[in-house]
């Protein structure tokens, strides 16, 4: 899985990543934990954590734009730079208001967003078929380590240093991420002309391209089942959990630790092997995280949420390693940016919505039904993928010519 570092381009970026996850690894939970201390209230979490994820599909959006018609090395070093220099303001803007706090942290997502279908593409782009998954499970591992440590991490840096200095620190990362992406090489090809000259227009040529894959827009609909259900409704439960039963945030890192330590078994697997049939493991995967809301539903049983965690980090990184890997060999190299891009914009689109009306949900009907409902519905999810014709293995079937 390592010698696929040899290349000098995906070392650089792979380096650039690794930096980028190391910030996100501690910026959530620190934002999470200063915000319930200075602001208060699951309501202000709540359009916090929407003003990023919206964020992110705002700069899907404009990466759908920038990423075929600029070279990787300019879009990951801005798309760095400009989360670096967000999070850094954001430190002032809590003293300030509500709203300058959700533009700031908004730029941030922004910038994710862009860097994400940047980077994806890119190993695309650089590295050869045959070690496109390793190439993104030595990405997941990497990003994943620093996870297994990061909310501890930021737990710790909180309690001692404070919310500003910790966010601070994770800005500086995102600068030092831009630097080292400014070291790629200046000579790299541009993907796409076209795309820059006619971005809006060339948006119905990636539309025309997605549609041409039934089991990508299978798998578009249950990441967006998971993300504005089941991921959105623990990031607002988990650390209410942590503090109501256990008096302390010491348990929020502990769930998100197990998270990645389960992403980190799954990378180093499939690292060195490919499941047959891939879609069926995929969306089994993605499904799993359905025992993440039903773990919390029971929260006085503390190892139970542990293991469900352990299990939907396995799971979630086993169909991101798969779903990326399929996208790298099923989409052509001109469009493959801007249909990350696209994977981005729409997966992510509706998080914010469930950001918003589930403390609403959460209010009026009751921590426990609405977590079992958002687990049965994210089971559902990956069973029904299924059903669509190419998605056992993540590639369009093969057409059998009539006799």
């Amino acid at each position: 899985m390592l010698s696929v570092l040899r290349n000098r381009r995906f070392r650089l970026a792979w380096v650039s990543w690794t930096l980028t996850s190391a910030a996100t690894s501690v910026m959530p939970v620190a934002l999470t934990l200063h915000v319930l201390d200075s602001r208060g209230g699951l309501a202000v979490l709540g359009l916090v954590l929407g003003a990023r994820t919206l964020g992110i599909v705002l700069g899907a959006v404009l990466g759908g734009i920038v990423t075929d018609g600029y070279p990787r090395r300019t879009v990951l070093t801005v798309a760095s730079a400009v989360r670096g220099a967000a999070i850094l303001a954001s430190v002032g803007a809590f003293a300030v208001s509500v709203p300058l706090l959700c533009a700031c942290v908004l730029l941030t997502g922004v910038g994710e967003g862009i860097f994400r279908g940047a980077y994806q593409a890119l190993i695309g782009e650089v590295v050869p078929e045959a070690q496109r998954q390793p190439a993104n499970a030595v990405s997941t591992l990497s990003s994943r380590l620093l996870l297994v440590g990061g909310p501890g991490l930021a737990a710790v840096s909180y309690a001692v240093v404070g919310g500003a200095a910790t966010l601070a620190a994770t800005g500086a990362l995102w600068l030092a991420s831009a630097a080292v992406a400014l070291l790629l090489p200046r000579g790299a090809p541009r993907p796409s002309d076209a795309a820059r000259r006619r971005p809006f227009a060339d948006y119905g040529e990636v539309l025309r391209e997605v549609g041409r894959h039934r089991w990508f827009v299978a798998g578009l609909g249950a990441l967006m089942v998971w993300l504005s259900i089941g991921f959105a409704v623990q990031q607002l439960t988990l650390p209410l959990v942590s503090r109501e039963l256990f008096g302390t945030d010491a348990f929020l890192a502990i769930a998100l630790g197990a998270y990645s330590a389960g992403a980190v078994v799954a990378a180093l697997v499939l690292g060195r092997f490919t499941p047959r049939p891939a879609g069926v493991v995929a969306f089994a995967g993605l499904g799993v995280f359905g025992l993440v809301p039903l773990s919390l539903a029971v929260p006085d049983a503390p190892v139970l949420v542990v293991a469900a965690y352990v299990l939907g980090g396995a799971g979630i990184e086993t169909f991101n390693i798969l779903w990326f890997s399929a996208i790298q060999r099923e989409v052509a190299p001109e469009r493959l940016g801007r249909v990350f891009a696209f994977d981005f914009m729409v997966s992510y689109g509706v998080t914010p919505l469930g950001l918003v009306v589930l403390p609403v949900l959460l209010t009026g009907f009751g921590t426990t039904p609405v977590l079992v409902a958002c687990g049965v519905a994210t089971l559902a999810a990956g069973a029904l993928a299924l059903l669509v014709p190419g998605a056992r293995g993540l590639a369009d079937p093969r057409q059998v010519p009539a006799r």
